[in-house]
């Protein structure tokens, strides 16, 4: 297990050839990473997944990150990241290769809009100094071309749609795989709508804590056009990022999840979920891009 201080770096050491042979949703799967984070007071699990912003318009310079919630990783010292390395061109779904690194403002950087419930962890330095020791991690990131726009989306979704959550629920994963967990629901509100006048929607899916950073995936390879035609082809968007759910009281009242909630372990609850999920939309991803290229 290393540890390195993450500082920016533009360039990464990423496999990605062998996902021309790789299906889709394999390509999805391997889009994700477990992180644990730990202090002196206890440890909590949560979501993370890649993505690659760019500093030119030709998309040739990566500028790559793992994204996740603020608190996930926020209150606690260390993070460790459950990569999966390569063999040949193709993952290794093996034992994972864990990197740790400090907590601090260099290695994350928090969303600026104080109310929006996600950070960026700039990874350029960890691919680069495991590329000089000959190690070569798997990881296929989404980047803003799979963001669509709420006028994109009001175009080409309906306002119910299925969609996918990839992640650790409650820390659960094929550990020996070191594999994600994939659930499946819709749309409970429509995506390209502000839900009460923020920049979130809701999902009906059972979302518990763990979950917490999951991409929220809008997929079809058959398809129906704006005149009910349908069509087969690949239509994949990045729809929003979990970060809680509603639960509902046994006085009954309905009330947010507390995602600062930070323990994995079983304790006496007095509330339910309501499989219900509040997302973030992926647009707000965006204002990263304008604090890495200040970097």
């Amino acid at each position: 297990m290393k540890t390195y201080l993450l500082l920016l770096a533009v360039m990464s050491f990423i496999s990605v050839n062998g996902q021309q042979n790789m299906h889709i949703t394999e390509q999805l799967l391997n889009g994700t990473i477990r992180i644990e984070t730990s202090n002196k007071s206890g440890s909590s699990t949560g979501t993370g997944f890649f993505f690659n912003f760019y500093a030119d318009t030709e998309n040739k310079i990566p500028l790559p990150v793992i994204i996740t919630n603020k608190h996930v990783v926020n209150g606690f010292d260390s993070i460790r990241l459950y990569f999966r390395k390569t063999i040949g061109d193709r993952p290794d779904y093996g034992a994972p290769y864990i990197v740790t690194i400090p907590n601090n403002s260099s290695t994350v950087i928090q969303h600026p809009n104080k109310d929006i419930d996600l950070v960026a962890i700039p990874t350029g330095v960890i691919y680069n100094e495991l590329e000089k020791k000959g190690i070569t991690l798997y990881c296929i990131a989404a980047d803003e071309s799979r963001i669509p726009d709420d006028s994109t989306q009001k175009l080409e979704l309906k306002p119910i749609e299925d969609i996918l959550m990839i992640g650790y629920p409650n820390g659960l994963w094929d550990e020996k795989n070191n594999m994600p967990i994939v659930r499946k629901g819709v749309t409970a509100t429509t995506p390209y709508l502000d839900y009460n006048g923020k920049r979130e929607f809701l999902i009906d899916i059972a979302a518990f804590g763990g979950s917490s950073g999951s991409p929220i995936i809008f997929y079809r390879d058959i398809y129906t056009d704006k005149n009910y035609v349908p069509k087969v082809g690949l239509k994949l968007y990045l729809l929003g990022i979990l970060y809680a759910g509603p639960l509902y009281t046994l006085e009954g009242n309905v009330i947010k999840s507390d995602p600062t909630d930070k323990t994995i372990y079983p304790k006496i609850k007095t509330s339910i979920t309501m499989n219900l999920g509040y997302v973030i939309k992926a647009s707000e991803l965006l204002e990263f891009k304008k604090i890495l290229l200040r970097k």
